[in-house]
């Protein structure tokens, strides 16, 4: 009668270890969603500010009507840019945020500098590698 005590309690602890495991492996993958899923999010909200960032320079660009369609193109690529998760591609869009502050400081010290269009450029260039970091 003892012999089945033990063997039945030795089952229940072998039952309740597998389940334990079971639900600690799915945690590890639940998080690893969630920090997937937040990346994207912040890549996105990055995206957005760049955006407006990009919105108040046509702003101060009034009167530039070259450099005012150039942004406003600048603005629908940047604007259409899926989110990523992607490390190298969050490199990729904090390079273009960095050039876009330069691009905004250009343009309100003299809205008809060539420099503001070779930012422009740049930031274009960074939009190439940014697709290739994708396709990668």
């Amino acid at each position: 009668m003892v012999a089945f005590y033990i063997i039945v309690c030795v089952a229940v602890v072998a039952v309740s270890i597998y389940f334990l495991i079971r639900e600690l492996k799915s945690a590890k993958n639940e998080s690893g969603e969630k920090k997937d899923s937040r990346n994207v999010i912040m890549n996105k909200r990055q995206i957005e500010k760049s955006v407006q960032n990009i919105e108040s320079m046509i702003v101060l660009a009034d009167g530039n009507d070259t450099l005012t369609n150039k942004l406003v193109e600048l603005k629908d690529e940047i604007r259409f840019l899926n989110p990523s998760k992607s490390s190298k591609v969050k490199a990729v869009d904090e390079k273009i945020a960095n050039k876009l502050d330069d691009i905004k400081i250009e343009i309100s010290k003299d809205k008809n500098s060539e420099v503001s269009f070779r930012l422009i450029e740049e930031v274009e260039g960074f939009l190439a590698q940014r697709a290739k970091e994708i396709e990668g």
